[in-house]
């Protein structure tokens, strides 16, 4: 992919990032399409979630300006770009819907399953699946494996989406990393989604800093992972050992992590899997007393080294890497483990000691 389509994507979706979000933070606060205060809610005052407005037109119009510069790599991916494009709108329609009126998991799961049949029949699929052993070919489980895949990265990035700049700065970081990989391997143009990525959120997180002016929404945290399951979906980097799945599943480690874990907690309470709970790993870092913007650093450097290994498993021999990997994340899990019954004795000491104060002022 040559250099010059990815600057021309990168700098026209932060162009029309930088014009769109101050329109789109004023007209949020005109017609109160705003994010309140609640119950799972960390922010304090009223803020407009029209960032994923900002993002769908920052990416397709930022390709549409690069299939008029460069006319020449279209044409191989008009018929692919518009079953992409058609998947890009329904995951938009529906995640603003769910900002104006929340929707049930339900809708939302069946639009996102819609939207990877939609894709597979385009013939955008998964083929193969990388083991120690070589690639298998999946055959009639193609469909499932796409569908779950589009599933899981479409949400990947709504579960972290709980401090100001944290989903969007992993994303950056993500967006990156893959730029990278993908225009090492030459992966076509499924890559220009990576810098198209890029350029809305550099210009976003100057707006979704703390304190915020605007948030990304349903509709832009489920877009962010829709894209990326695109682009590991369209990018041919089957000649490469590793599965082109598993290079945006490191990169979004941190992410994909928190979203299996506030799965599998709420399915062993009993809980509904898609209701909002304060359990997330950001919760617990402010527990322990860190300020949101030094949680949202630790979240960025665990990204970094998420993604250092997406490119160490390009780049080194997979078998050192992955060792390293699994000590990373067996300290990750104990350092996690440590914390929570931490602040667990921490509470309960509280509590006594309330409890202990009540029946000395009863006496």
């Amino acid at each position: 992919m040559p250099f010059d389509l990815i600057l021309v994507v990168g700098v026209t979706s932060l162009a029309i990032t930088a014009i769109s979000l101050p329109v789109l933070i004023r007209l949020g606060h005109r017609h109160e399409l705003l994010d309140r205060p609640g119950k799972h809610k960390r922010h304090k005052r009223p803020v407009p979630y029209l960032g994923g407005v900002a993002l769908f037109f920052a990416v397709w119009l930022a390709l549409l300006v690069c299939g008029l510069v460069f006319p020449e790599w279209s044409p191989g991916a008009s018929s692919s770009l518009f079953y992409v494009f058609l998947g890009a709108m329904v995951i938009t329609l529906v995640g603003l819907a769910d900002d104006l009126s929340p929707l049930s998991a339900h809708v939302k799961l069946a639009a996102q399953i819609l939207v990877g049949l939609m894709l597979y029949a385009a013939g955008i699929s998964v083929e193969f699946l990388t083991t120690p052993y070589g690639s298998v070919d999946v055959g009639a489980a193609s469909l499932l494996i796409t569908v779950l895949w589009v599933v899981v990265m479409t949400n990947a990035l709504n579960l972290i989406d709980g401090l100001d700049g944290l989903a969007g700065g992993v994303a950056l970081i993500a967006a990156i990393t893959l730029l990278v990989i993908g225009r090492l391997l030459d992966s076509g143009w499924g890559v220009l989604f990576m810098p198209g990525l890029i350029g809305f959120l550099a210009g976003f997180l100057v707006y979704n800093r703390y304190p915020a002016r605007v948030f990304l929404g349903d509709s832009g945290s489920m877009q962010l992972g829709y894209y990326f399951a695109v682009f590991s979906l369209l990018a041919p980097l089957k000649s490469f050992t590793a599965s082109a799945l598993y290079l945006p599943l490191l990169a979004l480690g941190v992410p994909i992590l928190e979203t299996a874990a506030s799965f599998l907690r709420r399915m062993l309470s009993g809980r509904n899997v898609m209701q909002a709970d304060r359990r997330h790993l950001f919760h617990y870092l402010s527990l322990a007393g860190l300020s949101p913007r030094k949680v949202v650093l630790v979240f960025y450097g665990l990204g970094v080294v998420f993604s250092g290994f997406a490119l160490g498993m390009f780049l080194w021999n997979r078998v050192i890497v992955l060792a390293v990997l699994a000590v990373f994340m067996v300290v990750i899990l104990v350092s996690f483990f440590i914390l929570v019954t931490g602040l667990v004795a921490r509470r309960r000491r509280n509590r006594r000691s309330a409890n202990g104060t009540v029946e000395n002022d009863r006496t």
